[in-house]
């Protein structure tokens, strides 16, 4: 037996049943008040990989969503393994009733949302594109990414990290990707076609790195009118795009313009309302 004042680990060992907060699975003797631990059956916890699956949704996005607390989970053993409980997560989904996970910082946004992303690192927008693709892999939904070639290729090697096979995904036009073409028109064109091609029941997310287009020579007013047709794409239900402006190439005019096109903007792990959003026929409503 510990002496008073001492702190201990308790250990339930072959047992069936485990603490559900192991955070307090320390005590101290000298305490006089006694937590009443709720234990539940190990059978009824869901593995990450469960609950991923549960939520149609990453395992990457589930550990940001448990670090951000978010999404409450329980951690198992000396490598602290999260485990879910069915009910949790049915509760997670209540609250995210009529709205599409973005993949994202734990968020899940109205369907149809244009969202502008500005970051200064380019990890940063790696990332965000890696999650926010592979949610809609994880929801059965397709995938247009329009990007640099250094940027399409991390993107590619961070989903196929996650367990997506890439190339078989490509093959079967669930996964497209394209750098950008140098007209506006062109680009217009591949754009209208290719979520026409989309069997957009079962949904469709667009990413697109607004740096090709710099390198593709295009000035802000032609990005600035892609944008406003990306809003007329968007009609309809089962879409999300996803653009991604990195402030070291466009300067506060064209992040305010983008705030114009976007009804959502994300930065620094933030998503907000866009207050100047024009919508599709350009004006302010």
């Amino acid at each position: 037996m510990p002496t008073r004042g001492e702190s201990v680990r308790i250990i339930i060992l072959c047992s069936p049943l485990i603490a559900c907060d192991t955070d307090q699975v320390l005590y101290n003797i000298d305490s006089q008040c006694i937590s009443l631990y709720k234990y539940i059956p190990m059978e009824n916890l869901l593995t990450i990989k469960d609950a991923a699956q549960f939520l149609n949704v990453s395992e990457m996005s589930l550990r940001r969503w448990t670090n951000a607390g978010k999404l409450k989970c329980y951690r198992l053993g000396g490598k602290k393994e999260r485990r879910f409980t069915r009910q949790e997560l049915e509760h997670f989904l209540q609250t995210q009733e009529g709205r599409v996970p973005l993949g994202i910082c734990g968020a899940a946004v109205e369907d149809s949302s244009h969202i502008a992303h500005f970051y200064r690192d380019a990890a940063e927008s790696v990332a965000a594109g890696i999650e926010f693709s592979a949610c809609g892999l994880s929801r059965s939904e397709s995938i247009l990414i329009v990007s640099t070639d250094t940027k399409l290729s991390q993107i590619l090697a961070g989903l196929e990290l996650l367990g997506f096979p890439v190339e078989k995904l490509k093959s079967e036009g669930i996964i497209v990707t394209d750098t950008g073409r140098c007209a506006f028109n062109e680009q217009v064109h591949f754009l209208t076609a290719a979520m026409a091609d989309f069997p957009i029941k079962k949904g469709f997310r667009l990413l697109g790195d607004m740096v090709w287009a710099v390198e593709k020579g295009w000035t802000m007013d032609e990005i600035c009118r892609l944008e406003n047709k990306a809003n007329h794409l968007l009609h309809g239900s089962n879409k999300l795009i996803l653009c991604q402006y990195d402030l070291t190439y466009f300067g506060a005019d064209m992040a305010m313009k983008a705030f114009d096109a976007h009804t959502l903007t994300l930065y620094r792990g933030e998503i907000q309302q866009s207050p100047y959003f024009r919508g599709s026929t350009g004006e302010r409503p």
